[in-house]
């Protein structure tokens, strides 16, 4: 019976199934990979909840695990170089604020906040940033690329940001404002009420693919048993 349920298989049947399967498993994996980096970020919140702010230049030079705490970095910001990130925030289609802080002999990108229209600014052009550091997450494959051209920021890609601002940026942190820094402009805070159901959605996506191949066997069974 084994033989005869695989014996001819339907080939426009086989490929929509194999190609939604492929859809099933890679998005139960992708969330995997965000329950993981998820939990990283829980972790790495907690250890830095309590420690005071200090100065960015200080602790960076100090080496060692840097990740989420809170810093401190006088900030003079030119509105020539302020770029507006798509966002999303609380369901509010707006945008993250984002320019250049100089720290020692380069410069890091510092997040203001999220703003639900573009400029113009309205606050004093230099400021007391106090925010946290931030690790650069890399764009997933549904981020569309950025188009300096257009306007259209997606990510806080560094070598674009670099090319659009003429300036070297560090590459392995940017600082998030976590104290409001003008009008028309609310930090996002990233240690709030952060959920974790990564594993529930991952299970979710794989258990649609074990569904989808009990229906394909189904289908295949009640075949074989007309004879098709």
């Amino acid at each position: 019976m084994t033989i005869k349920l695989f014996k001819n298989l339907p080939l426009g049947l086989t490929i929509a199934v194999g190609l939604a399967l492929a859809v099933l498993i890679g998005l139960g994996t992708w969330q995997l990979q965000r329950l993981h980096w998820k939990q990283q970020l829980l972790a790495d919140l907690e250890r830095t909840r309590q420690l005071p702010p200090v100065a960015a230049e200080t602790l960076l030079n100090r080496g060692g695990e840097v990740a989420w705490r809170q810093v401190t970095l006088p900030c003079p910001v030119d509105p020539q170089k302020v770029v507006y990130m798509h966002g999303i925030k609380e369901g509010v289609a707006g945008f993250h604020v984002l320019t250049l802080c100089p720290l020692g002999k380069d410069a890091i990108v510092a997040d203001l906040g999220f703003a639900t229209t573009k400029g113009p600014l309205d606050w004093p052009s230099s400021l007391s940033l106090t925010g946290r550091l931030r690790p650069y997450e890399a764009p997933n494959g549904f981020t569309p690329p950025n188009d300096a051209k257009s306007g259209n920021w997606y990510s806080r890609n560094v070598t674009d940001l670099s090319n659009q601002w003429n300036a070297k940026l560090r590459g392995d942190y940017f600082i998030a404002a976590s104290q409001p820094v003008g009008s028309g402009v609310t930090p996002v805070n990233a240690a709030a009420n952060l959920p974790n159901r990564h594993l529930e959605y991952a299970l979710t996506w794989y258990g649609l693919a074990v569904a989808l191949i009990g229906v394909y066997i189904a289908v295949l069974y009640q075949r074989a048993r007309k004879g098709i």
